[in-house]
């Protein structure tokens, strides 16, 4: 009985225990910061050093971001960004560095989203309505002697 007490115990506890995520680009050990040198460095020398970036705008090739984040998660609570690092690469015409920049996370915004629905035509069903709804609805019956 005490061992079955002792293990709800454990695993109680063991819900109040908070999960660290890292997302992004990992530095690798020894590194304390991505960096280039303006003029000198060329994209395939960062793409070398760090390889693919974690953003590439879609209509330029002239920016690169690289992203780390982290993030604690505890049982039913909120989860919490506890840091984010964002490097930007800005290319030159001529594919050299123009340009680095370091963001983190007193430099990002808060934004609202908005929790309008777009209404569509049909009727909306119920998670039974859809659940019954699909029974009997299957693949057409084939009949054994294929015809």
């Amino acid at each position: 009985m005490r061992i079955v007490v002792f293990g709800l115990i454990v695993s109680a506890l063991s819900a109040c225990v908070a999960v660290e995520d890292r997302h992004g680009y990992v530095m690798e050990r020894g590194e304390t910061e991505l960096s280039a040198t303006v003029g000198v460095d060329t994209k395939d020398s960062v793409l070398a050093r760090y390889g693919e970036p974690s953003i590439r705008p879609p209509l330029s090739d002239d920016v690169w971001y690289y992203v780390t984040s982290s993030s604690s998660s505890r049982a039913f609570y909120e989860t919490e960004t506890t840091s984010r690092n964002i490097v930007l690469f800005a290319f030159n015409e001529d594919d050299t560095v123009a340009d680095v920049m370091t963001f983190d996370l007193e430099d990002g915004q808060d934004i609202n989203l908005v929790n309008r629905v777009t209404r569509t035509r049909g009727k909306e069903l119920s998670f039974f309505e859809q659940l019954i709804g699909g029974v009997g609805q299957g693949a057409a019956a084939i009949d054994p002697d294929g015809q």
